[in-house]
């Protein structure tokens, strides 16, 4: 098991790769997770219709690496820029996700 408290994020948006292309090899966006200034793992987007690889922790290095749809895009991004604390986690290859931790009902964001 790993989990991480992201505090920071980059953004990529490749422009020569087509929203088409159902391809589980090519991403269409990605968004680099981190705690503090240590790289903790990324999310890539790929085409709905894609089929997505398993999550994967990768231990040498304690990286999380994430794959989804590409219409989960906008909520992940609104998550990372609304929410707080957000955490990157690993359980196993059928458990894993970013996720906002515990806040109060009616706060009215």
């Amino acid at each position: 098991m790993a989990q991480f408290k992201i505090d920071g994020y980059a953004v990529r948006l490749w422009s020569s790769r087509p929203t088409t292309d159902l391809s589980p090899g090519t991403a269409v966006a990605g968004i680099y997770l981190y705690e503090g200034n240590t790289y903790r793992g990324y999310v890539y987007f790929f085409p709905d219709g894609t089929p997505l690889a398993p999550p994967v922790f990768h231990s040498a290095s304690g990286r999380i690496f994430l794959h989804f749809n590409l219409s989960q895009f906008h909520a992940t991004l609104e998550m990372l820029r609304t929410e707080k604390p957000i955490f990157l986690y690993y359980f196993s290859p059928t458990n894993a996700a970013v996720r906002s931790g515990k806040e109060p009902v009616g706060e009215e964001e």
